[in-house]
């Protein structure tokens, strides 16, 4: 016999919407998918959803687990997910998935999320109790979405079970830091160039990369990589940073070093630029630039790299957006 955890009424209205993405991943799931593939969803109906990634989320236990609908040979063949959220500042860890009972008679379980802040327990919350009824195997839909905070920077989801002295114990658990988000960038334009340190056939071969961290409240980019400059004696460049809201609104704007060609060689020198954050840092655009004659500054070649990622903008004529591993937080 199947049934629901119970949710709030408060927690329904607001996540209503959220829980019919997620659902939308674990039914790709059922589909035979073997990457925690997930379809492309256009969330038109929630534009200011501001997401930050998933990260997949199984609990395998005797009689106990967490993970995917679907149930053979003992456990879920597929995963839960752990819904990363950024809210004016504040981070929101949303679990979606099922939780299931088999051959466990009479026995009650529950979710349960830790927050923490480092290694330190910040709060904790629960899903409703459910309970066996027989020795068959029992799921009940789990949607754990009401809490936030600018503090969080890693979850603990765990299945507690009731014991007979009537007290919770917990019986499995994973651990999900909100880990670095890392960004491949590259810039490649005639003589002046940002990718990778090794350079051939005129350009680099690899990216730089933006590294976005949380450091309590605060939203920190790093860029690192190379600037070169190739046949262009004399020529001088530097990097722009320029930062952003969700909204597009501009909150700064940062230069690295100027940085001069002696001669038509190739040149190049490395770049690792962290100038500013801010709690409610979006996406930034990376710019090349070069000095001109005049001594002006123009920007010759520019990529973006967002942390926060609002559907639309991720999802629109992007076939297969949310599966790409550039969502995925391990």
């Amino acid at each position: 016999m199947n049934g629901h955890i119970p949710v709030s009424e408060q927690s329904a209205h607001r996540f209503a919407q959220r829980m019919i993405v997620f659902g939308a991943f674990v039914a790709a799931l059922l589909c035979g998918s073997a990457w925690w593939s997930v379809p492309v969803v256009h969330a038109d109906h929630e534009p200011d959803a501001h997401w930050l990634g998933w990260s997949p989320i199984k609990i395998t236990e005797s009689g106990f687990d967490f993970g995917g609908e679907t149930f053979v040979a003992g456990a879920p063949t597929s995963y839960g997910w752990l819904g990363w959220y950024l809210e004016d500042g504040q981070v929101r860890a949303a679990l979606f998935g099922h939780l299931h009972l088999d051959d466990v008679r009479d026995l009650c379980a529950r979710m349960r999320i830790d927050y923490y802040v480092g290694e330190r327990l910040w709060h904790t919350e629960y899903g409703g109790q459910v309970c066996a009824p027989d020795d068959t195997h029992h799921r009940w839909e789990v949607s754990l979405n009401e809490y936030r905070s600018s503090k969080t920077d890693k979850v603990r989801v765990a299945i507690e079970k009731l014991t007979a002295t009537k007290d919770w114990t917990i019986v499995g658990s994973q651990s999900q830091p909100l880990s670095p988000i890392h960004h491949k960038v590259k810039i490649t334009e005639d003589g002046f160039d940002f990718g990778s340190e090794a350079f051939a056939l005129g350009a680099p071969t690899g990216s730089g990369e933006v590294t976005w961290t949380r450091s309590g409240a605060q939203v920190n980019p790093r860029l690192n990589g190379t600037l070169h400059i190739n046949n262009a004696a004399s020529a001088c460049a530097r990097m722009r940073i320029q930062y952003f809201r969700v909204d597009d609104t501009q909150l700064a704007e940062k230069f690295g070093g100027t940085v001069c060609a002696p001669d038509n060689r190739h040149h190049s020198w490395s770049v690792d630029l962290e100038p500013f954050s801010d709690n409610l840092l979006a996406y930034v655009k990376i710019g090349l630039q070069t000095l001109g004659t005049d001594d002006a500054w123009r920007t010759i070649g520019t990529v973006k790299s967002e942390y926060v990622k609002v559907y639309p903008r991720l999802c629109e004529s992007k076939p297969g957006c949310l599966k790409s591993n550039d969502t995925k937080i391990d």
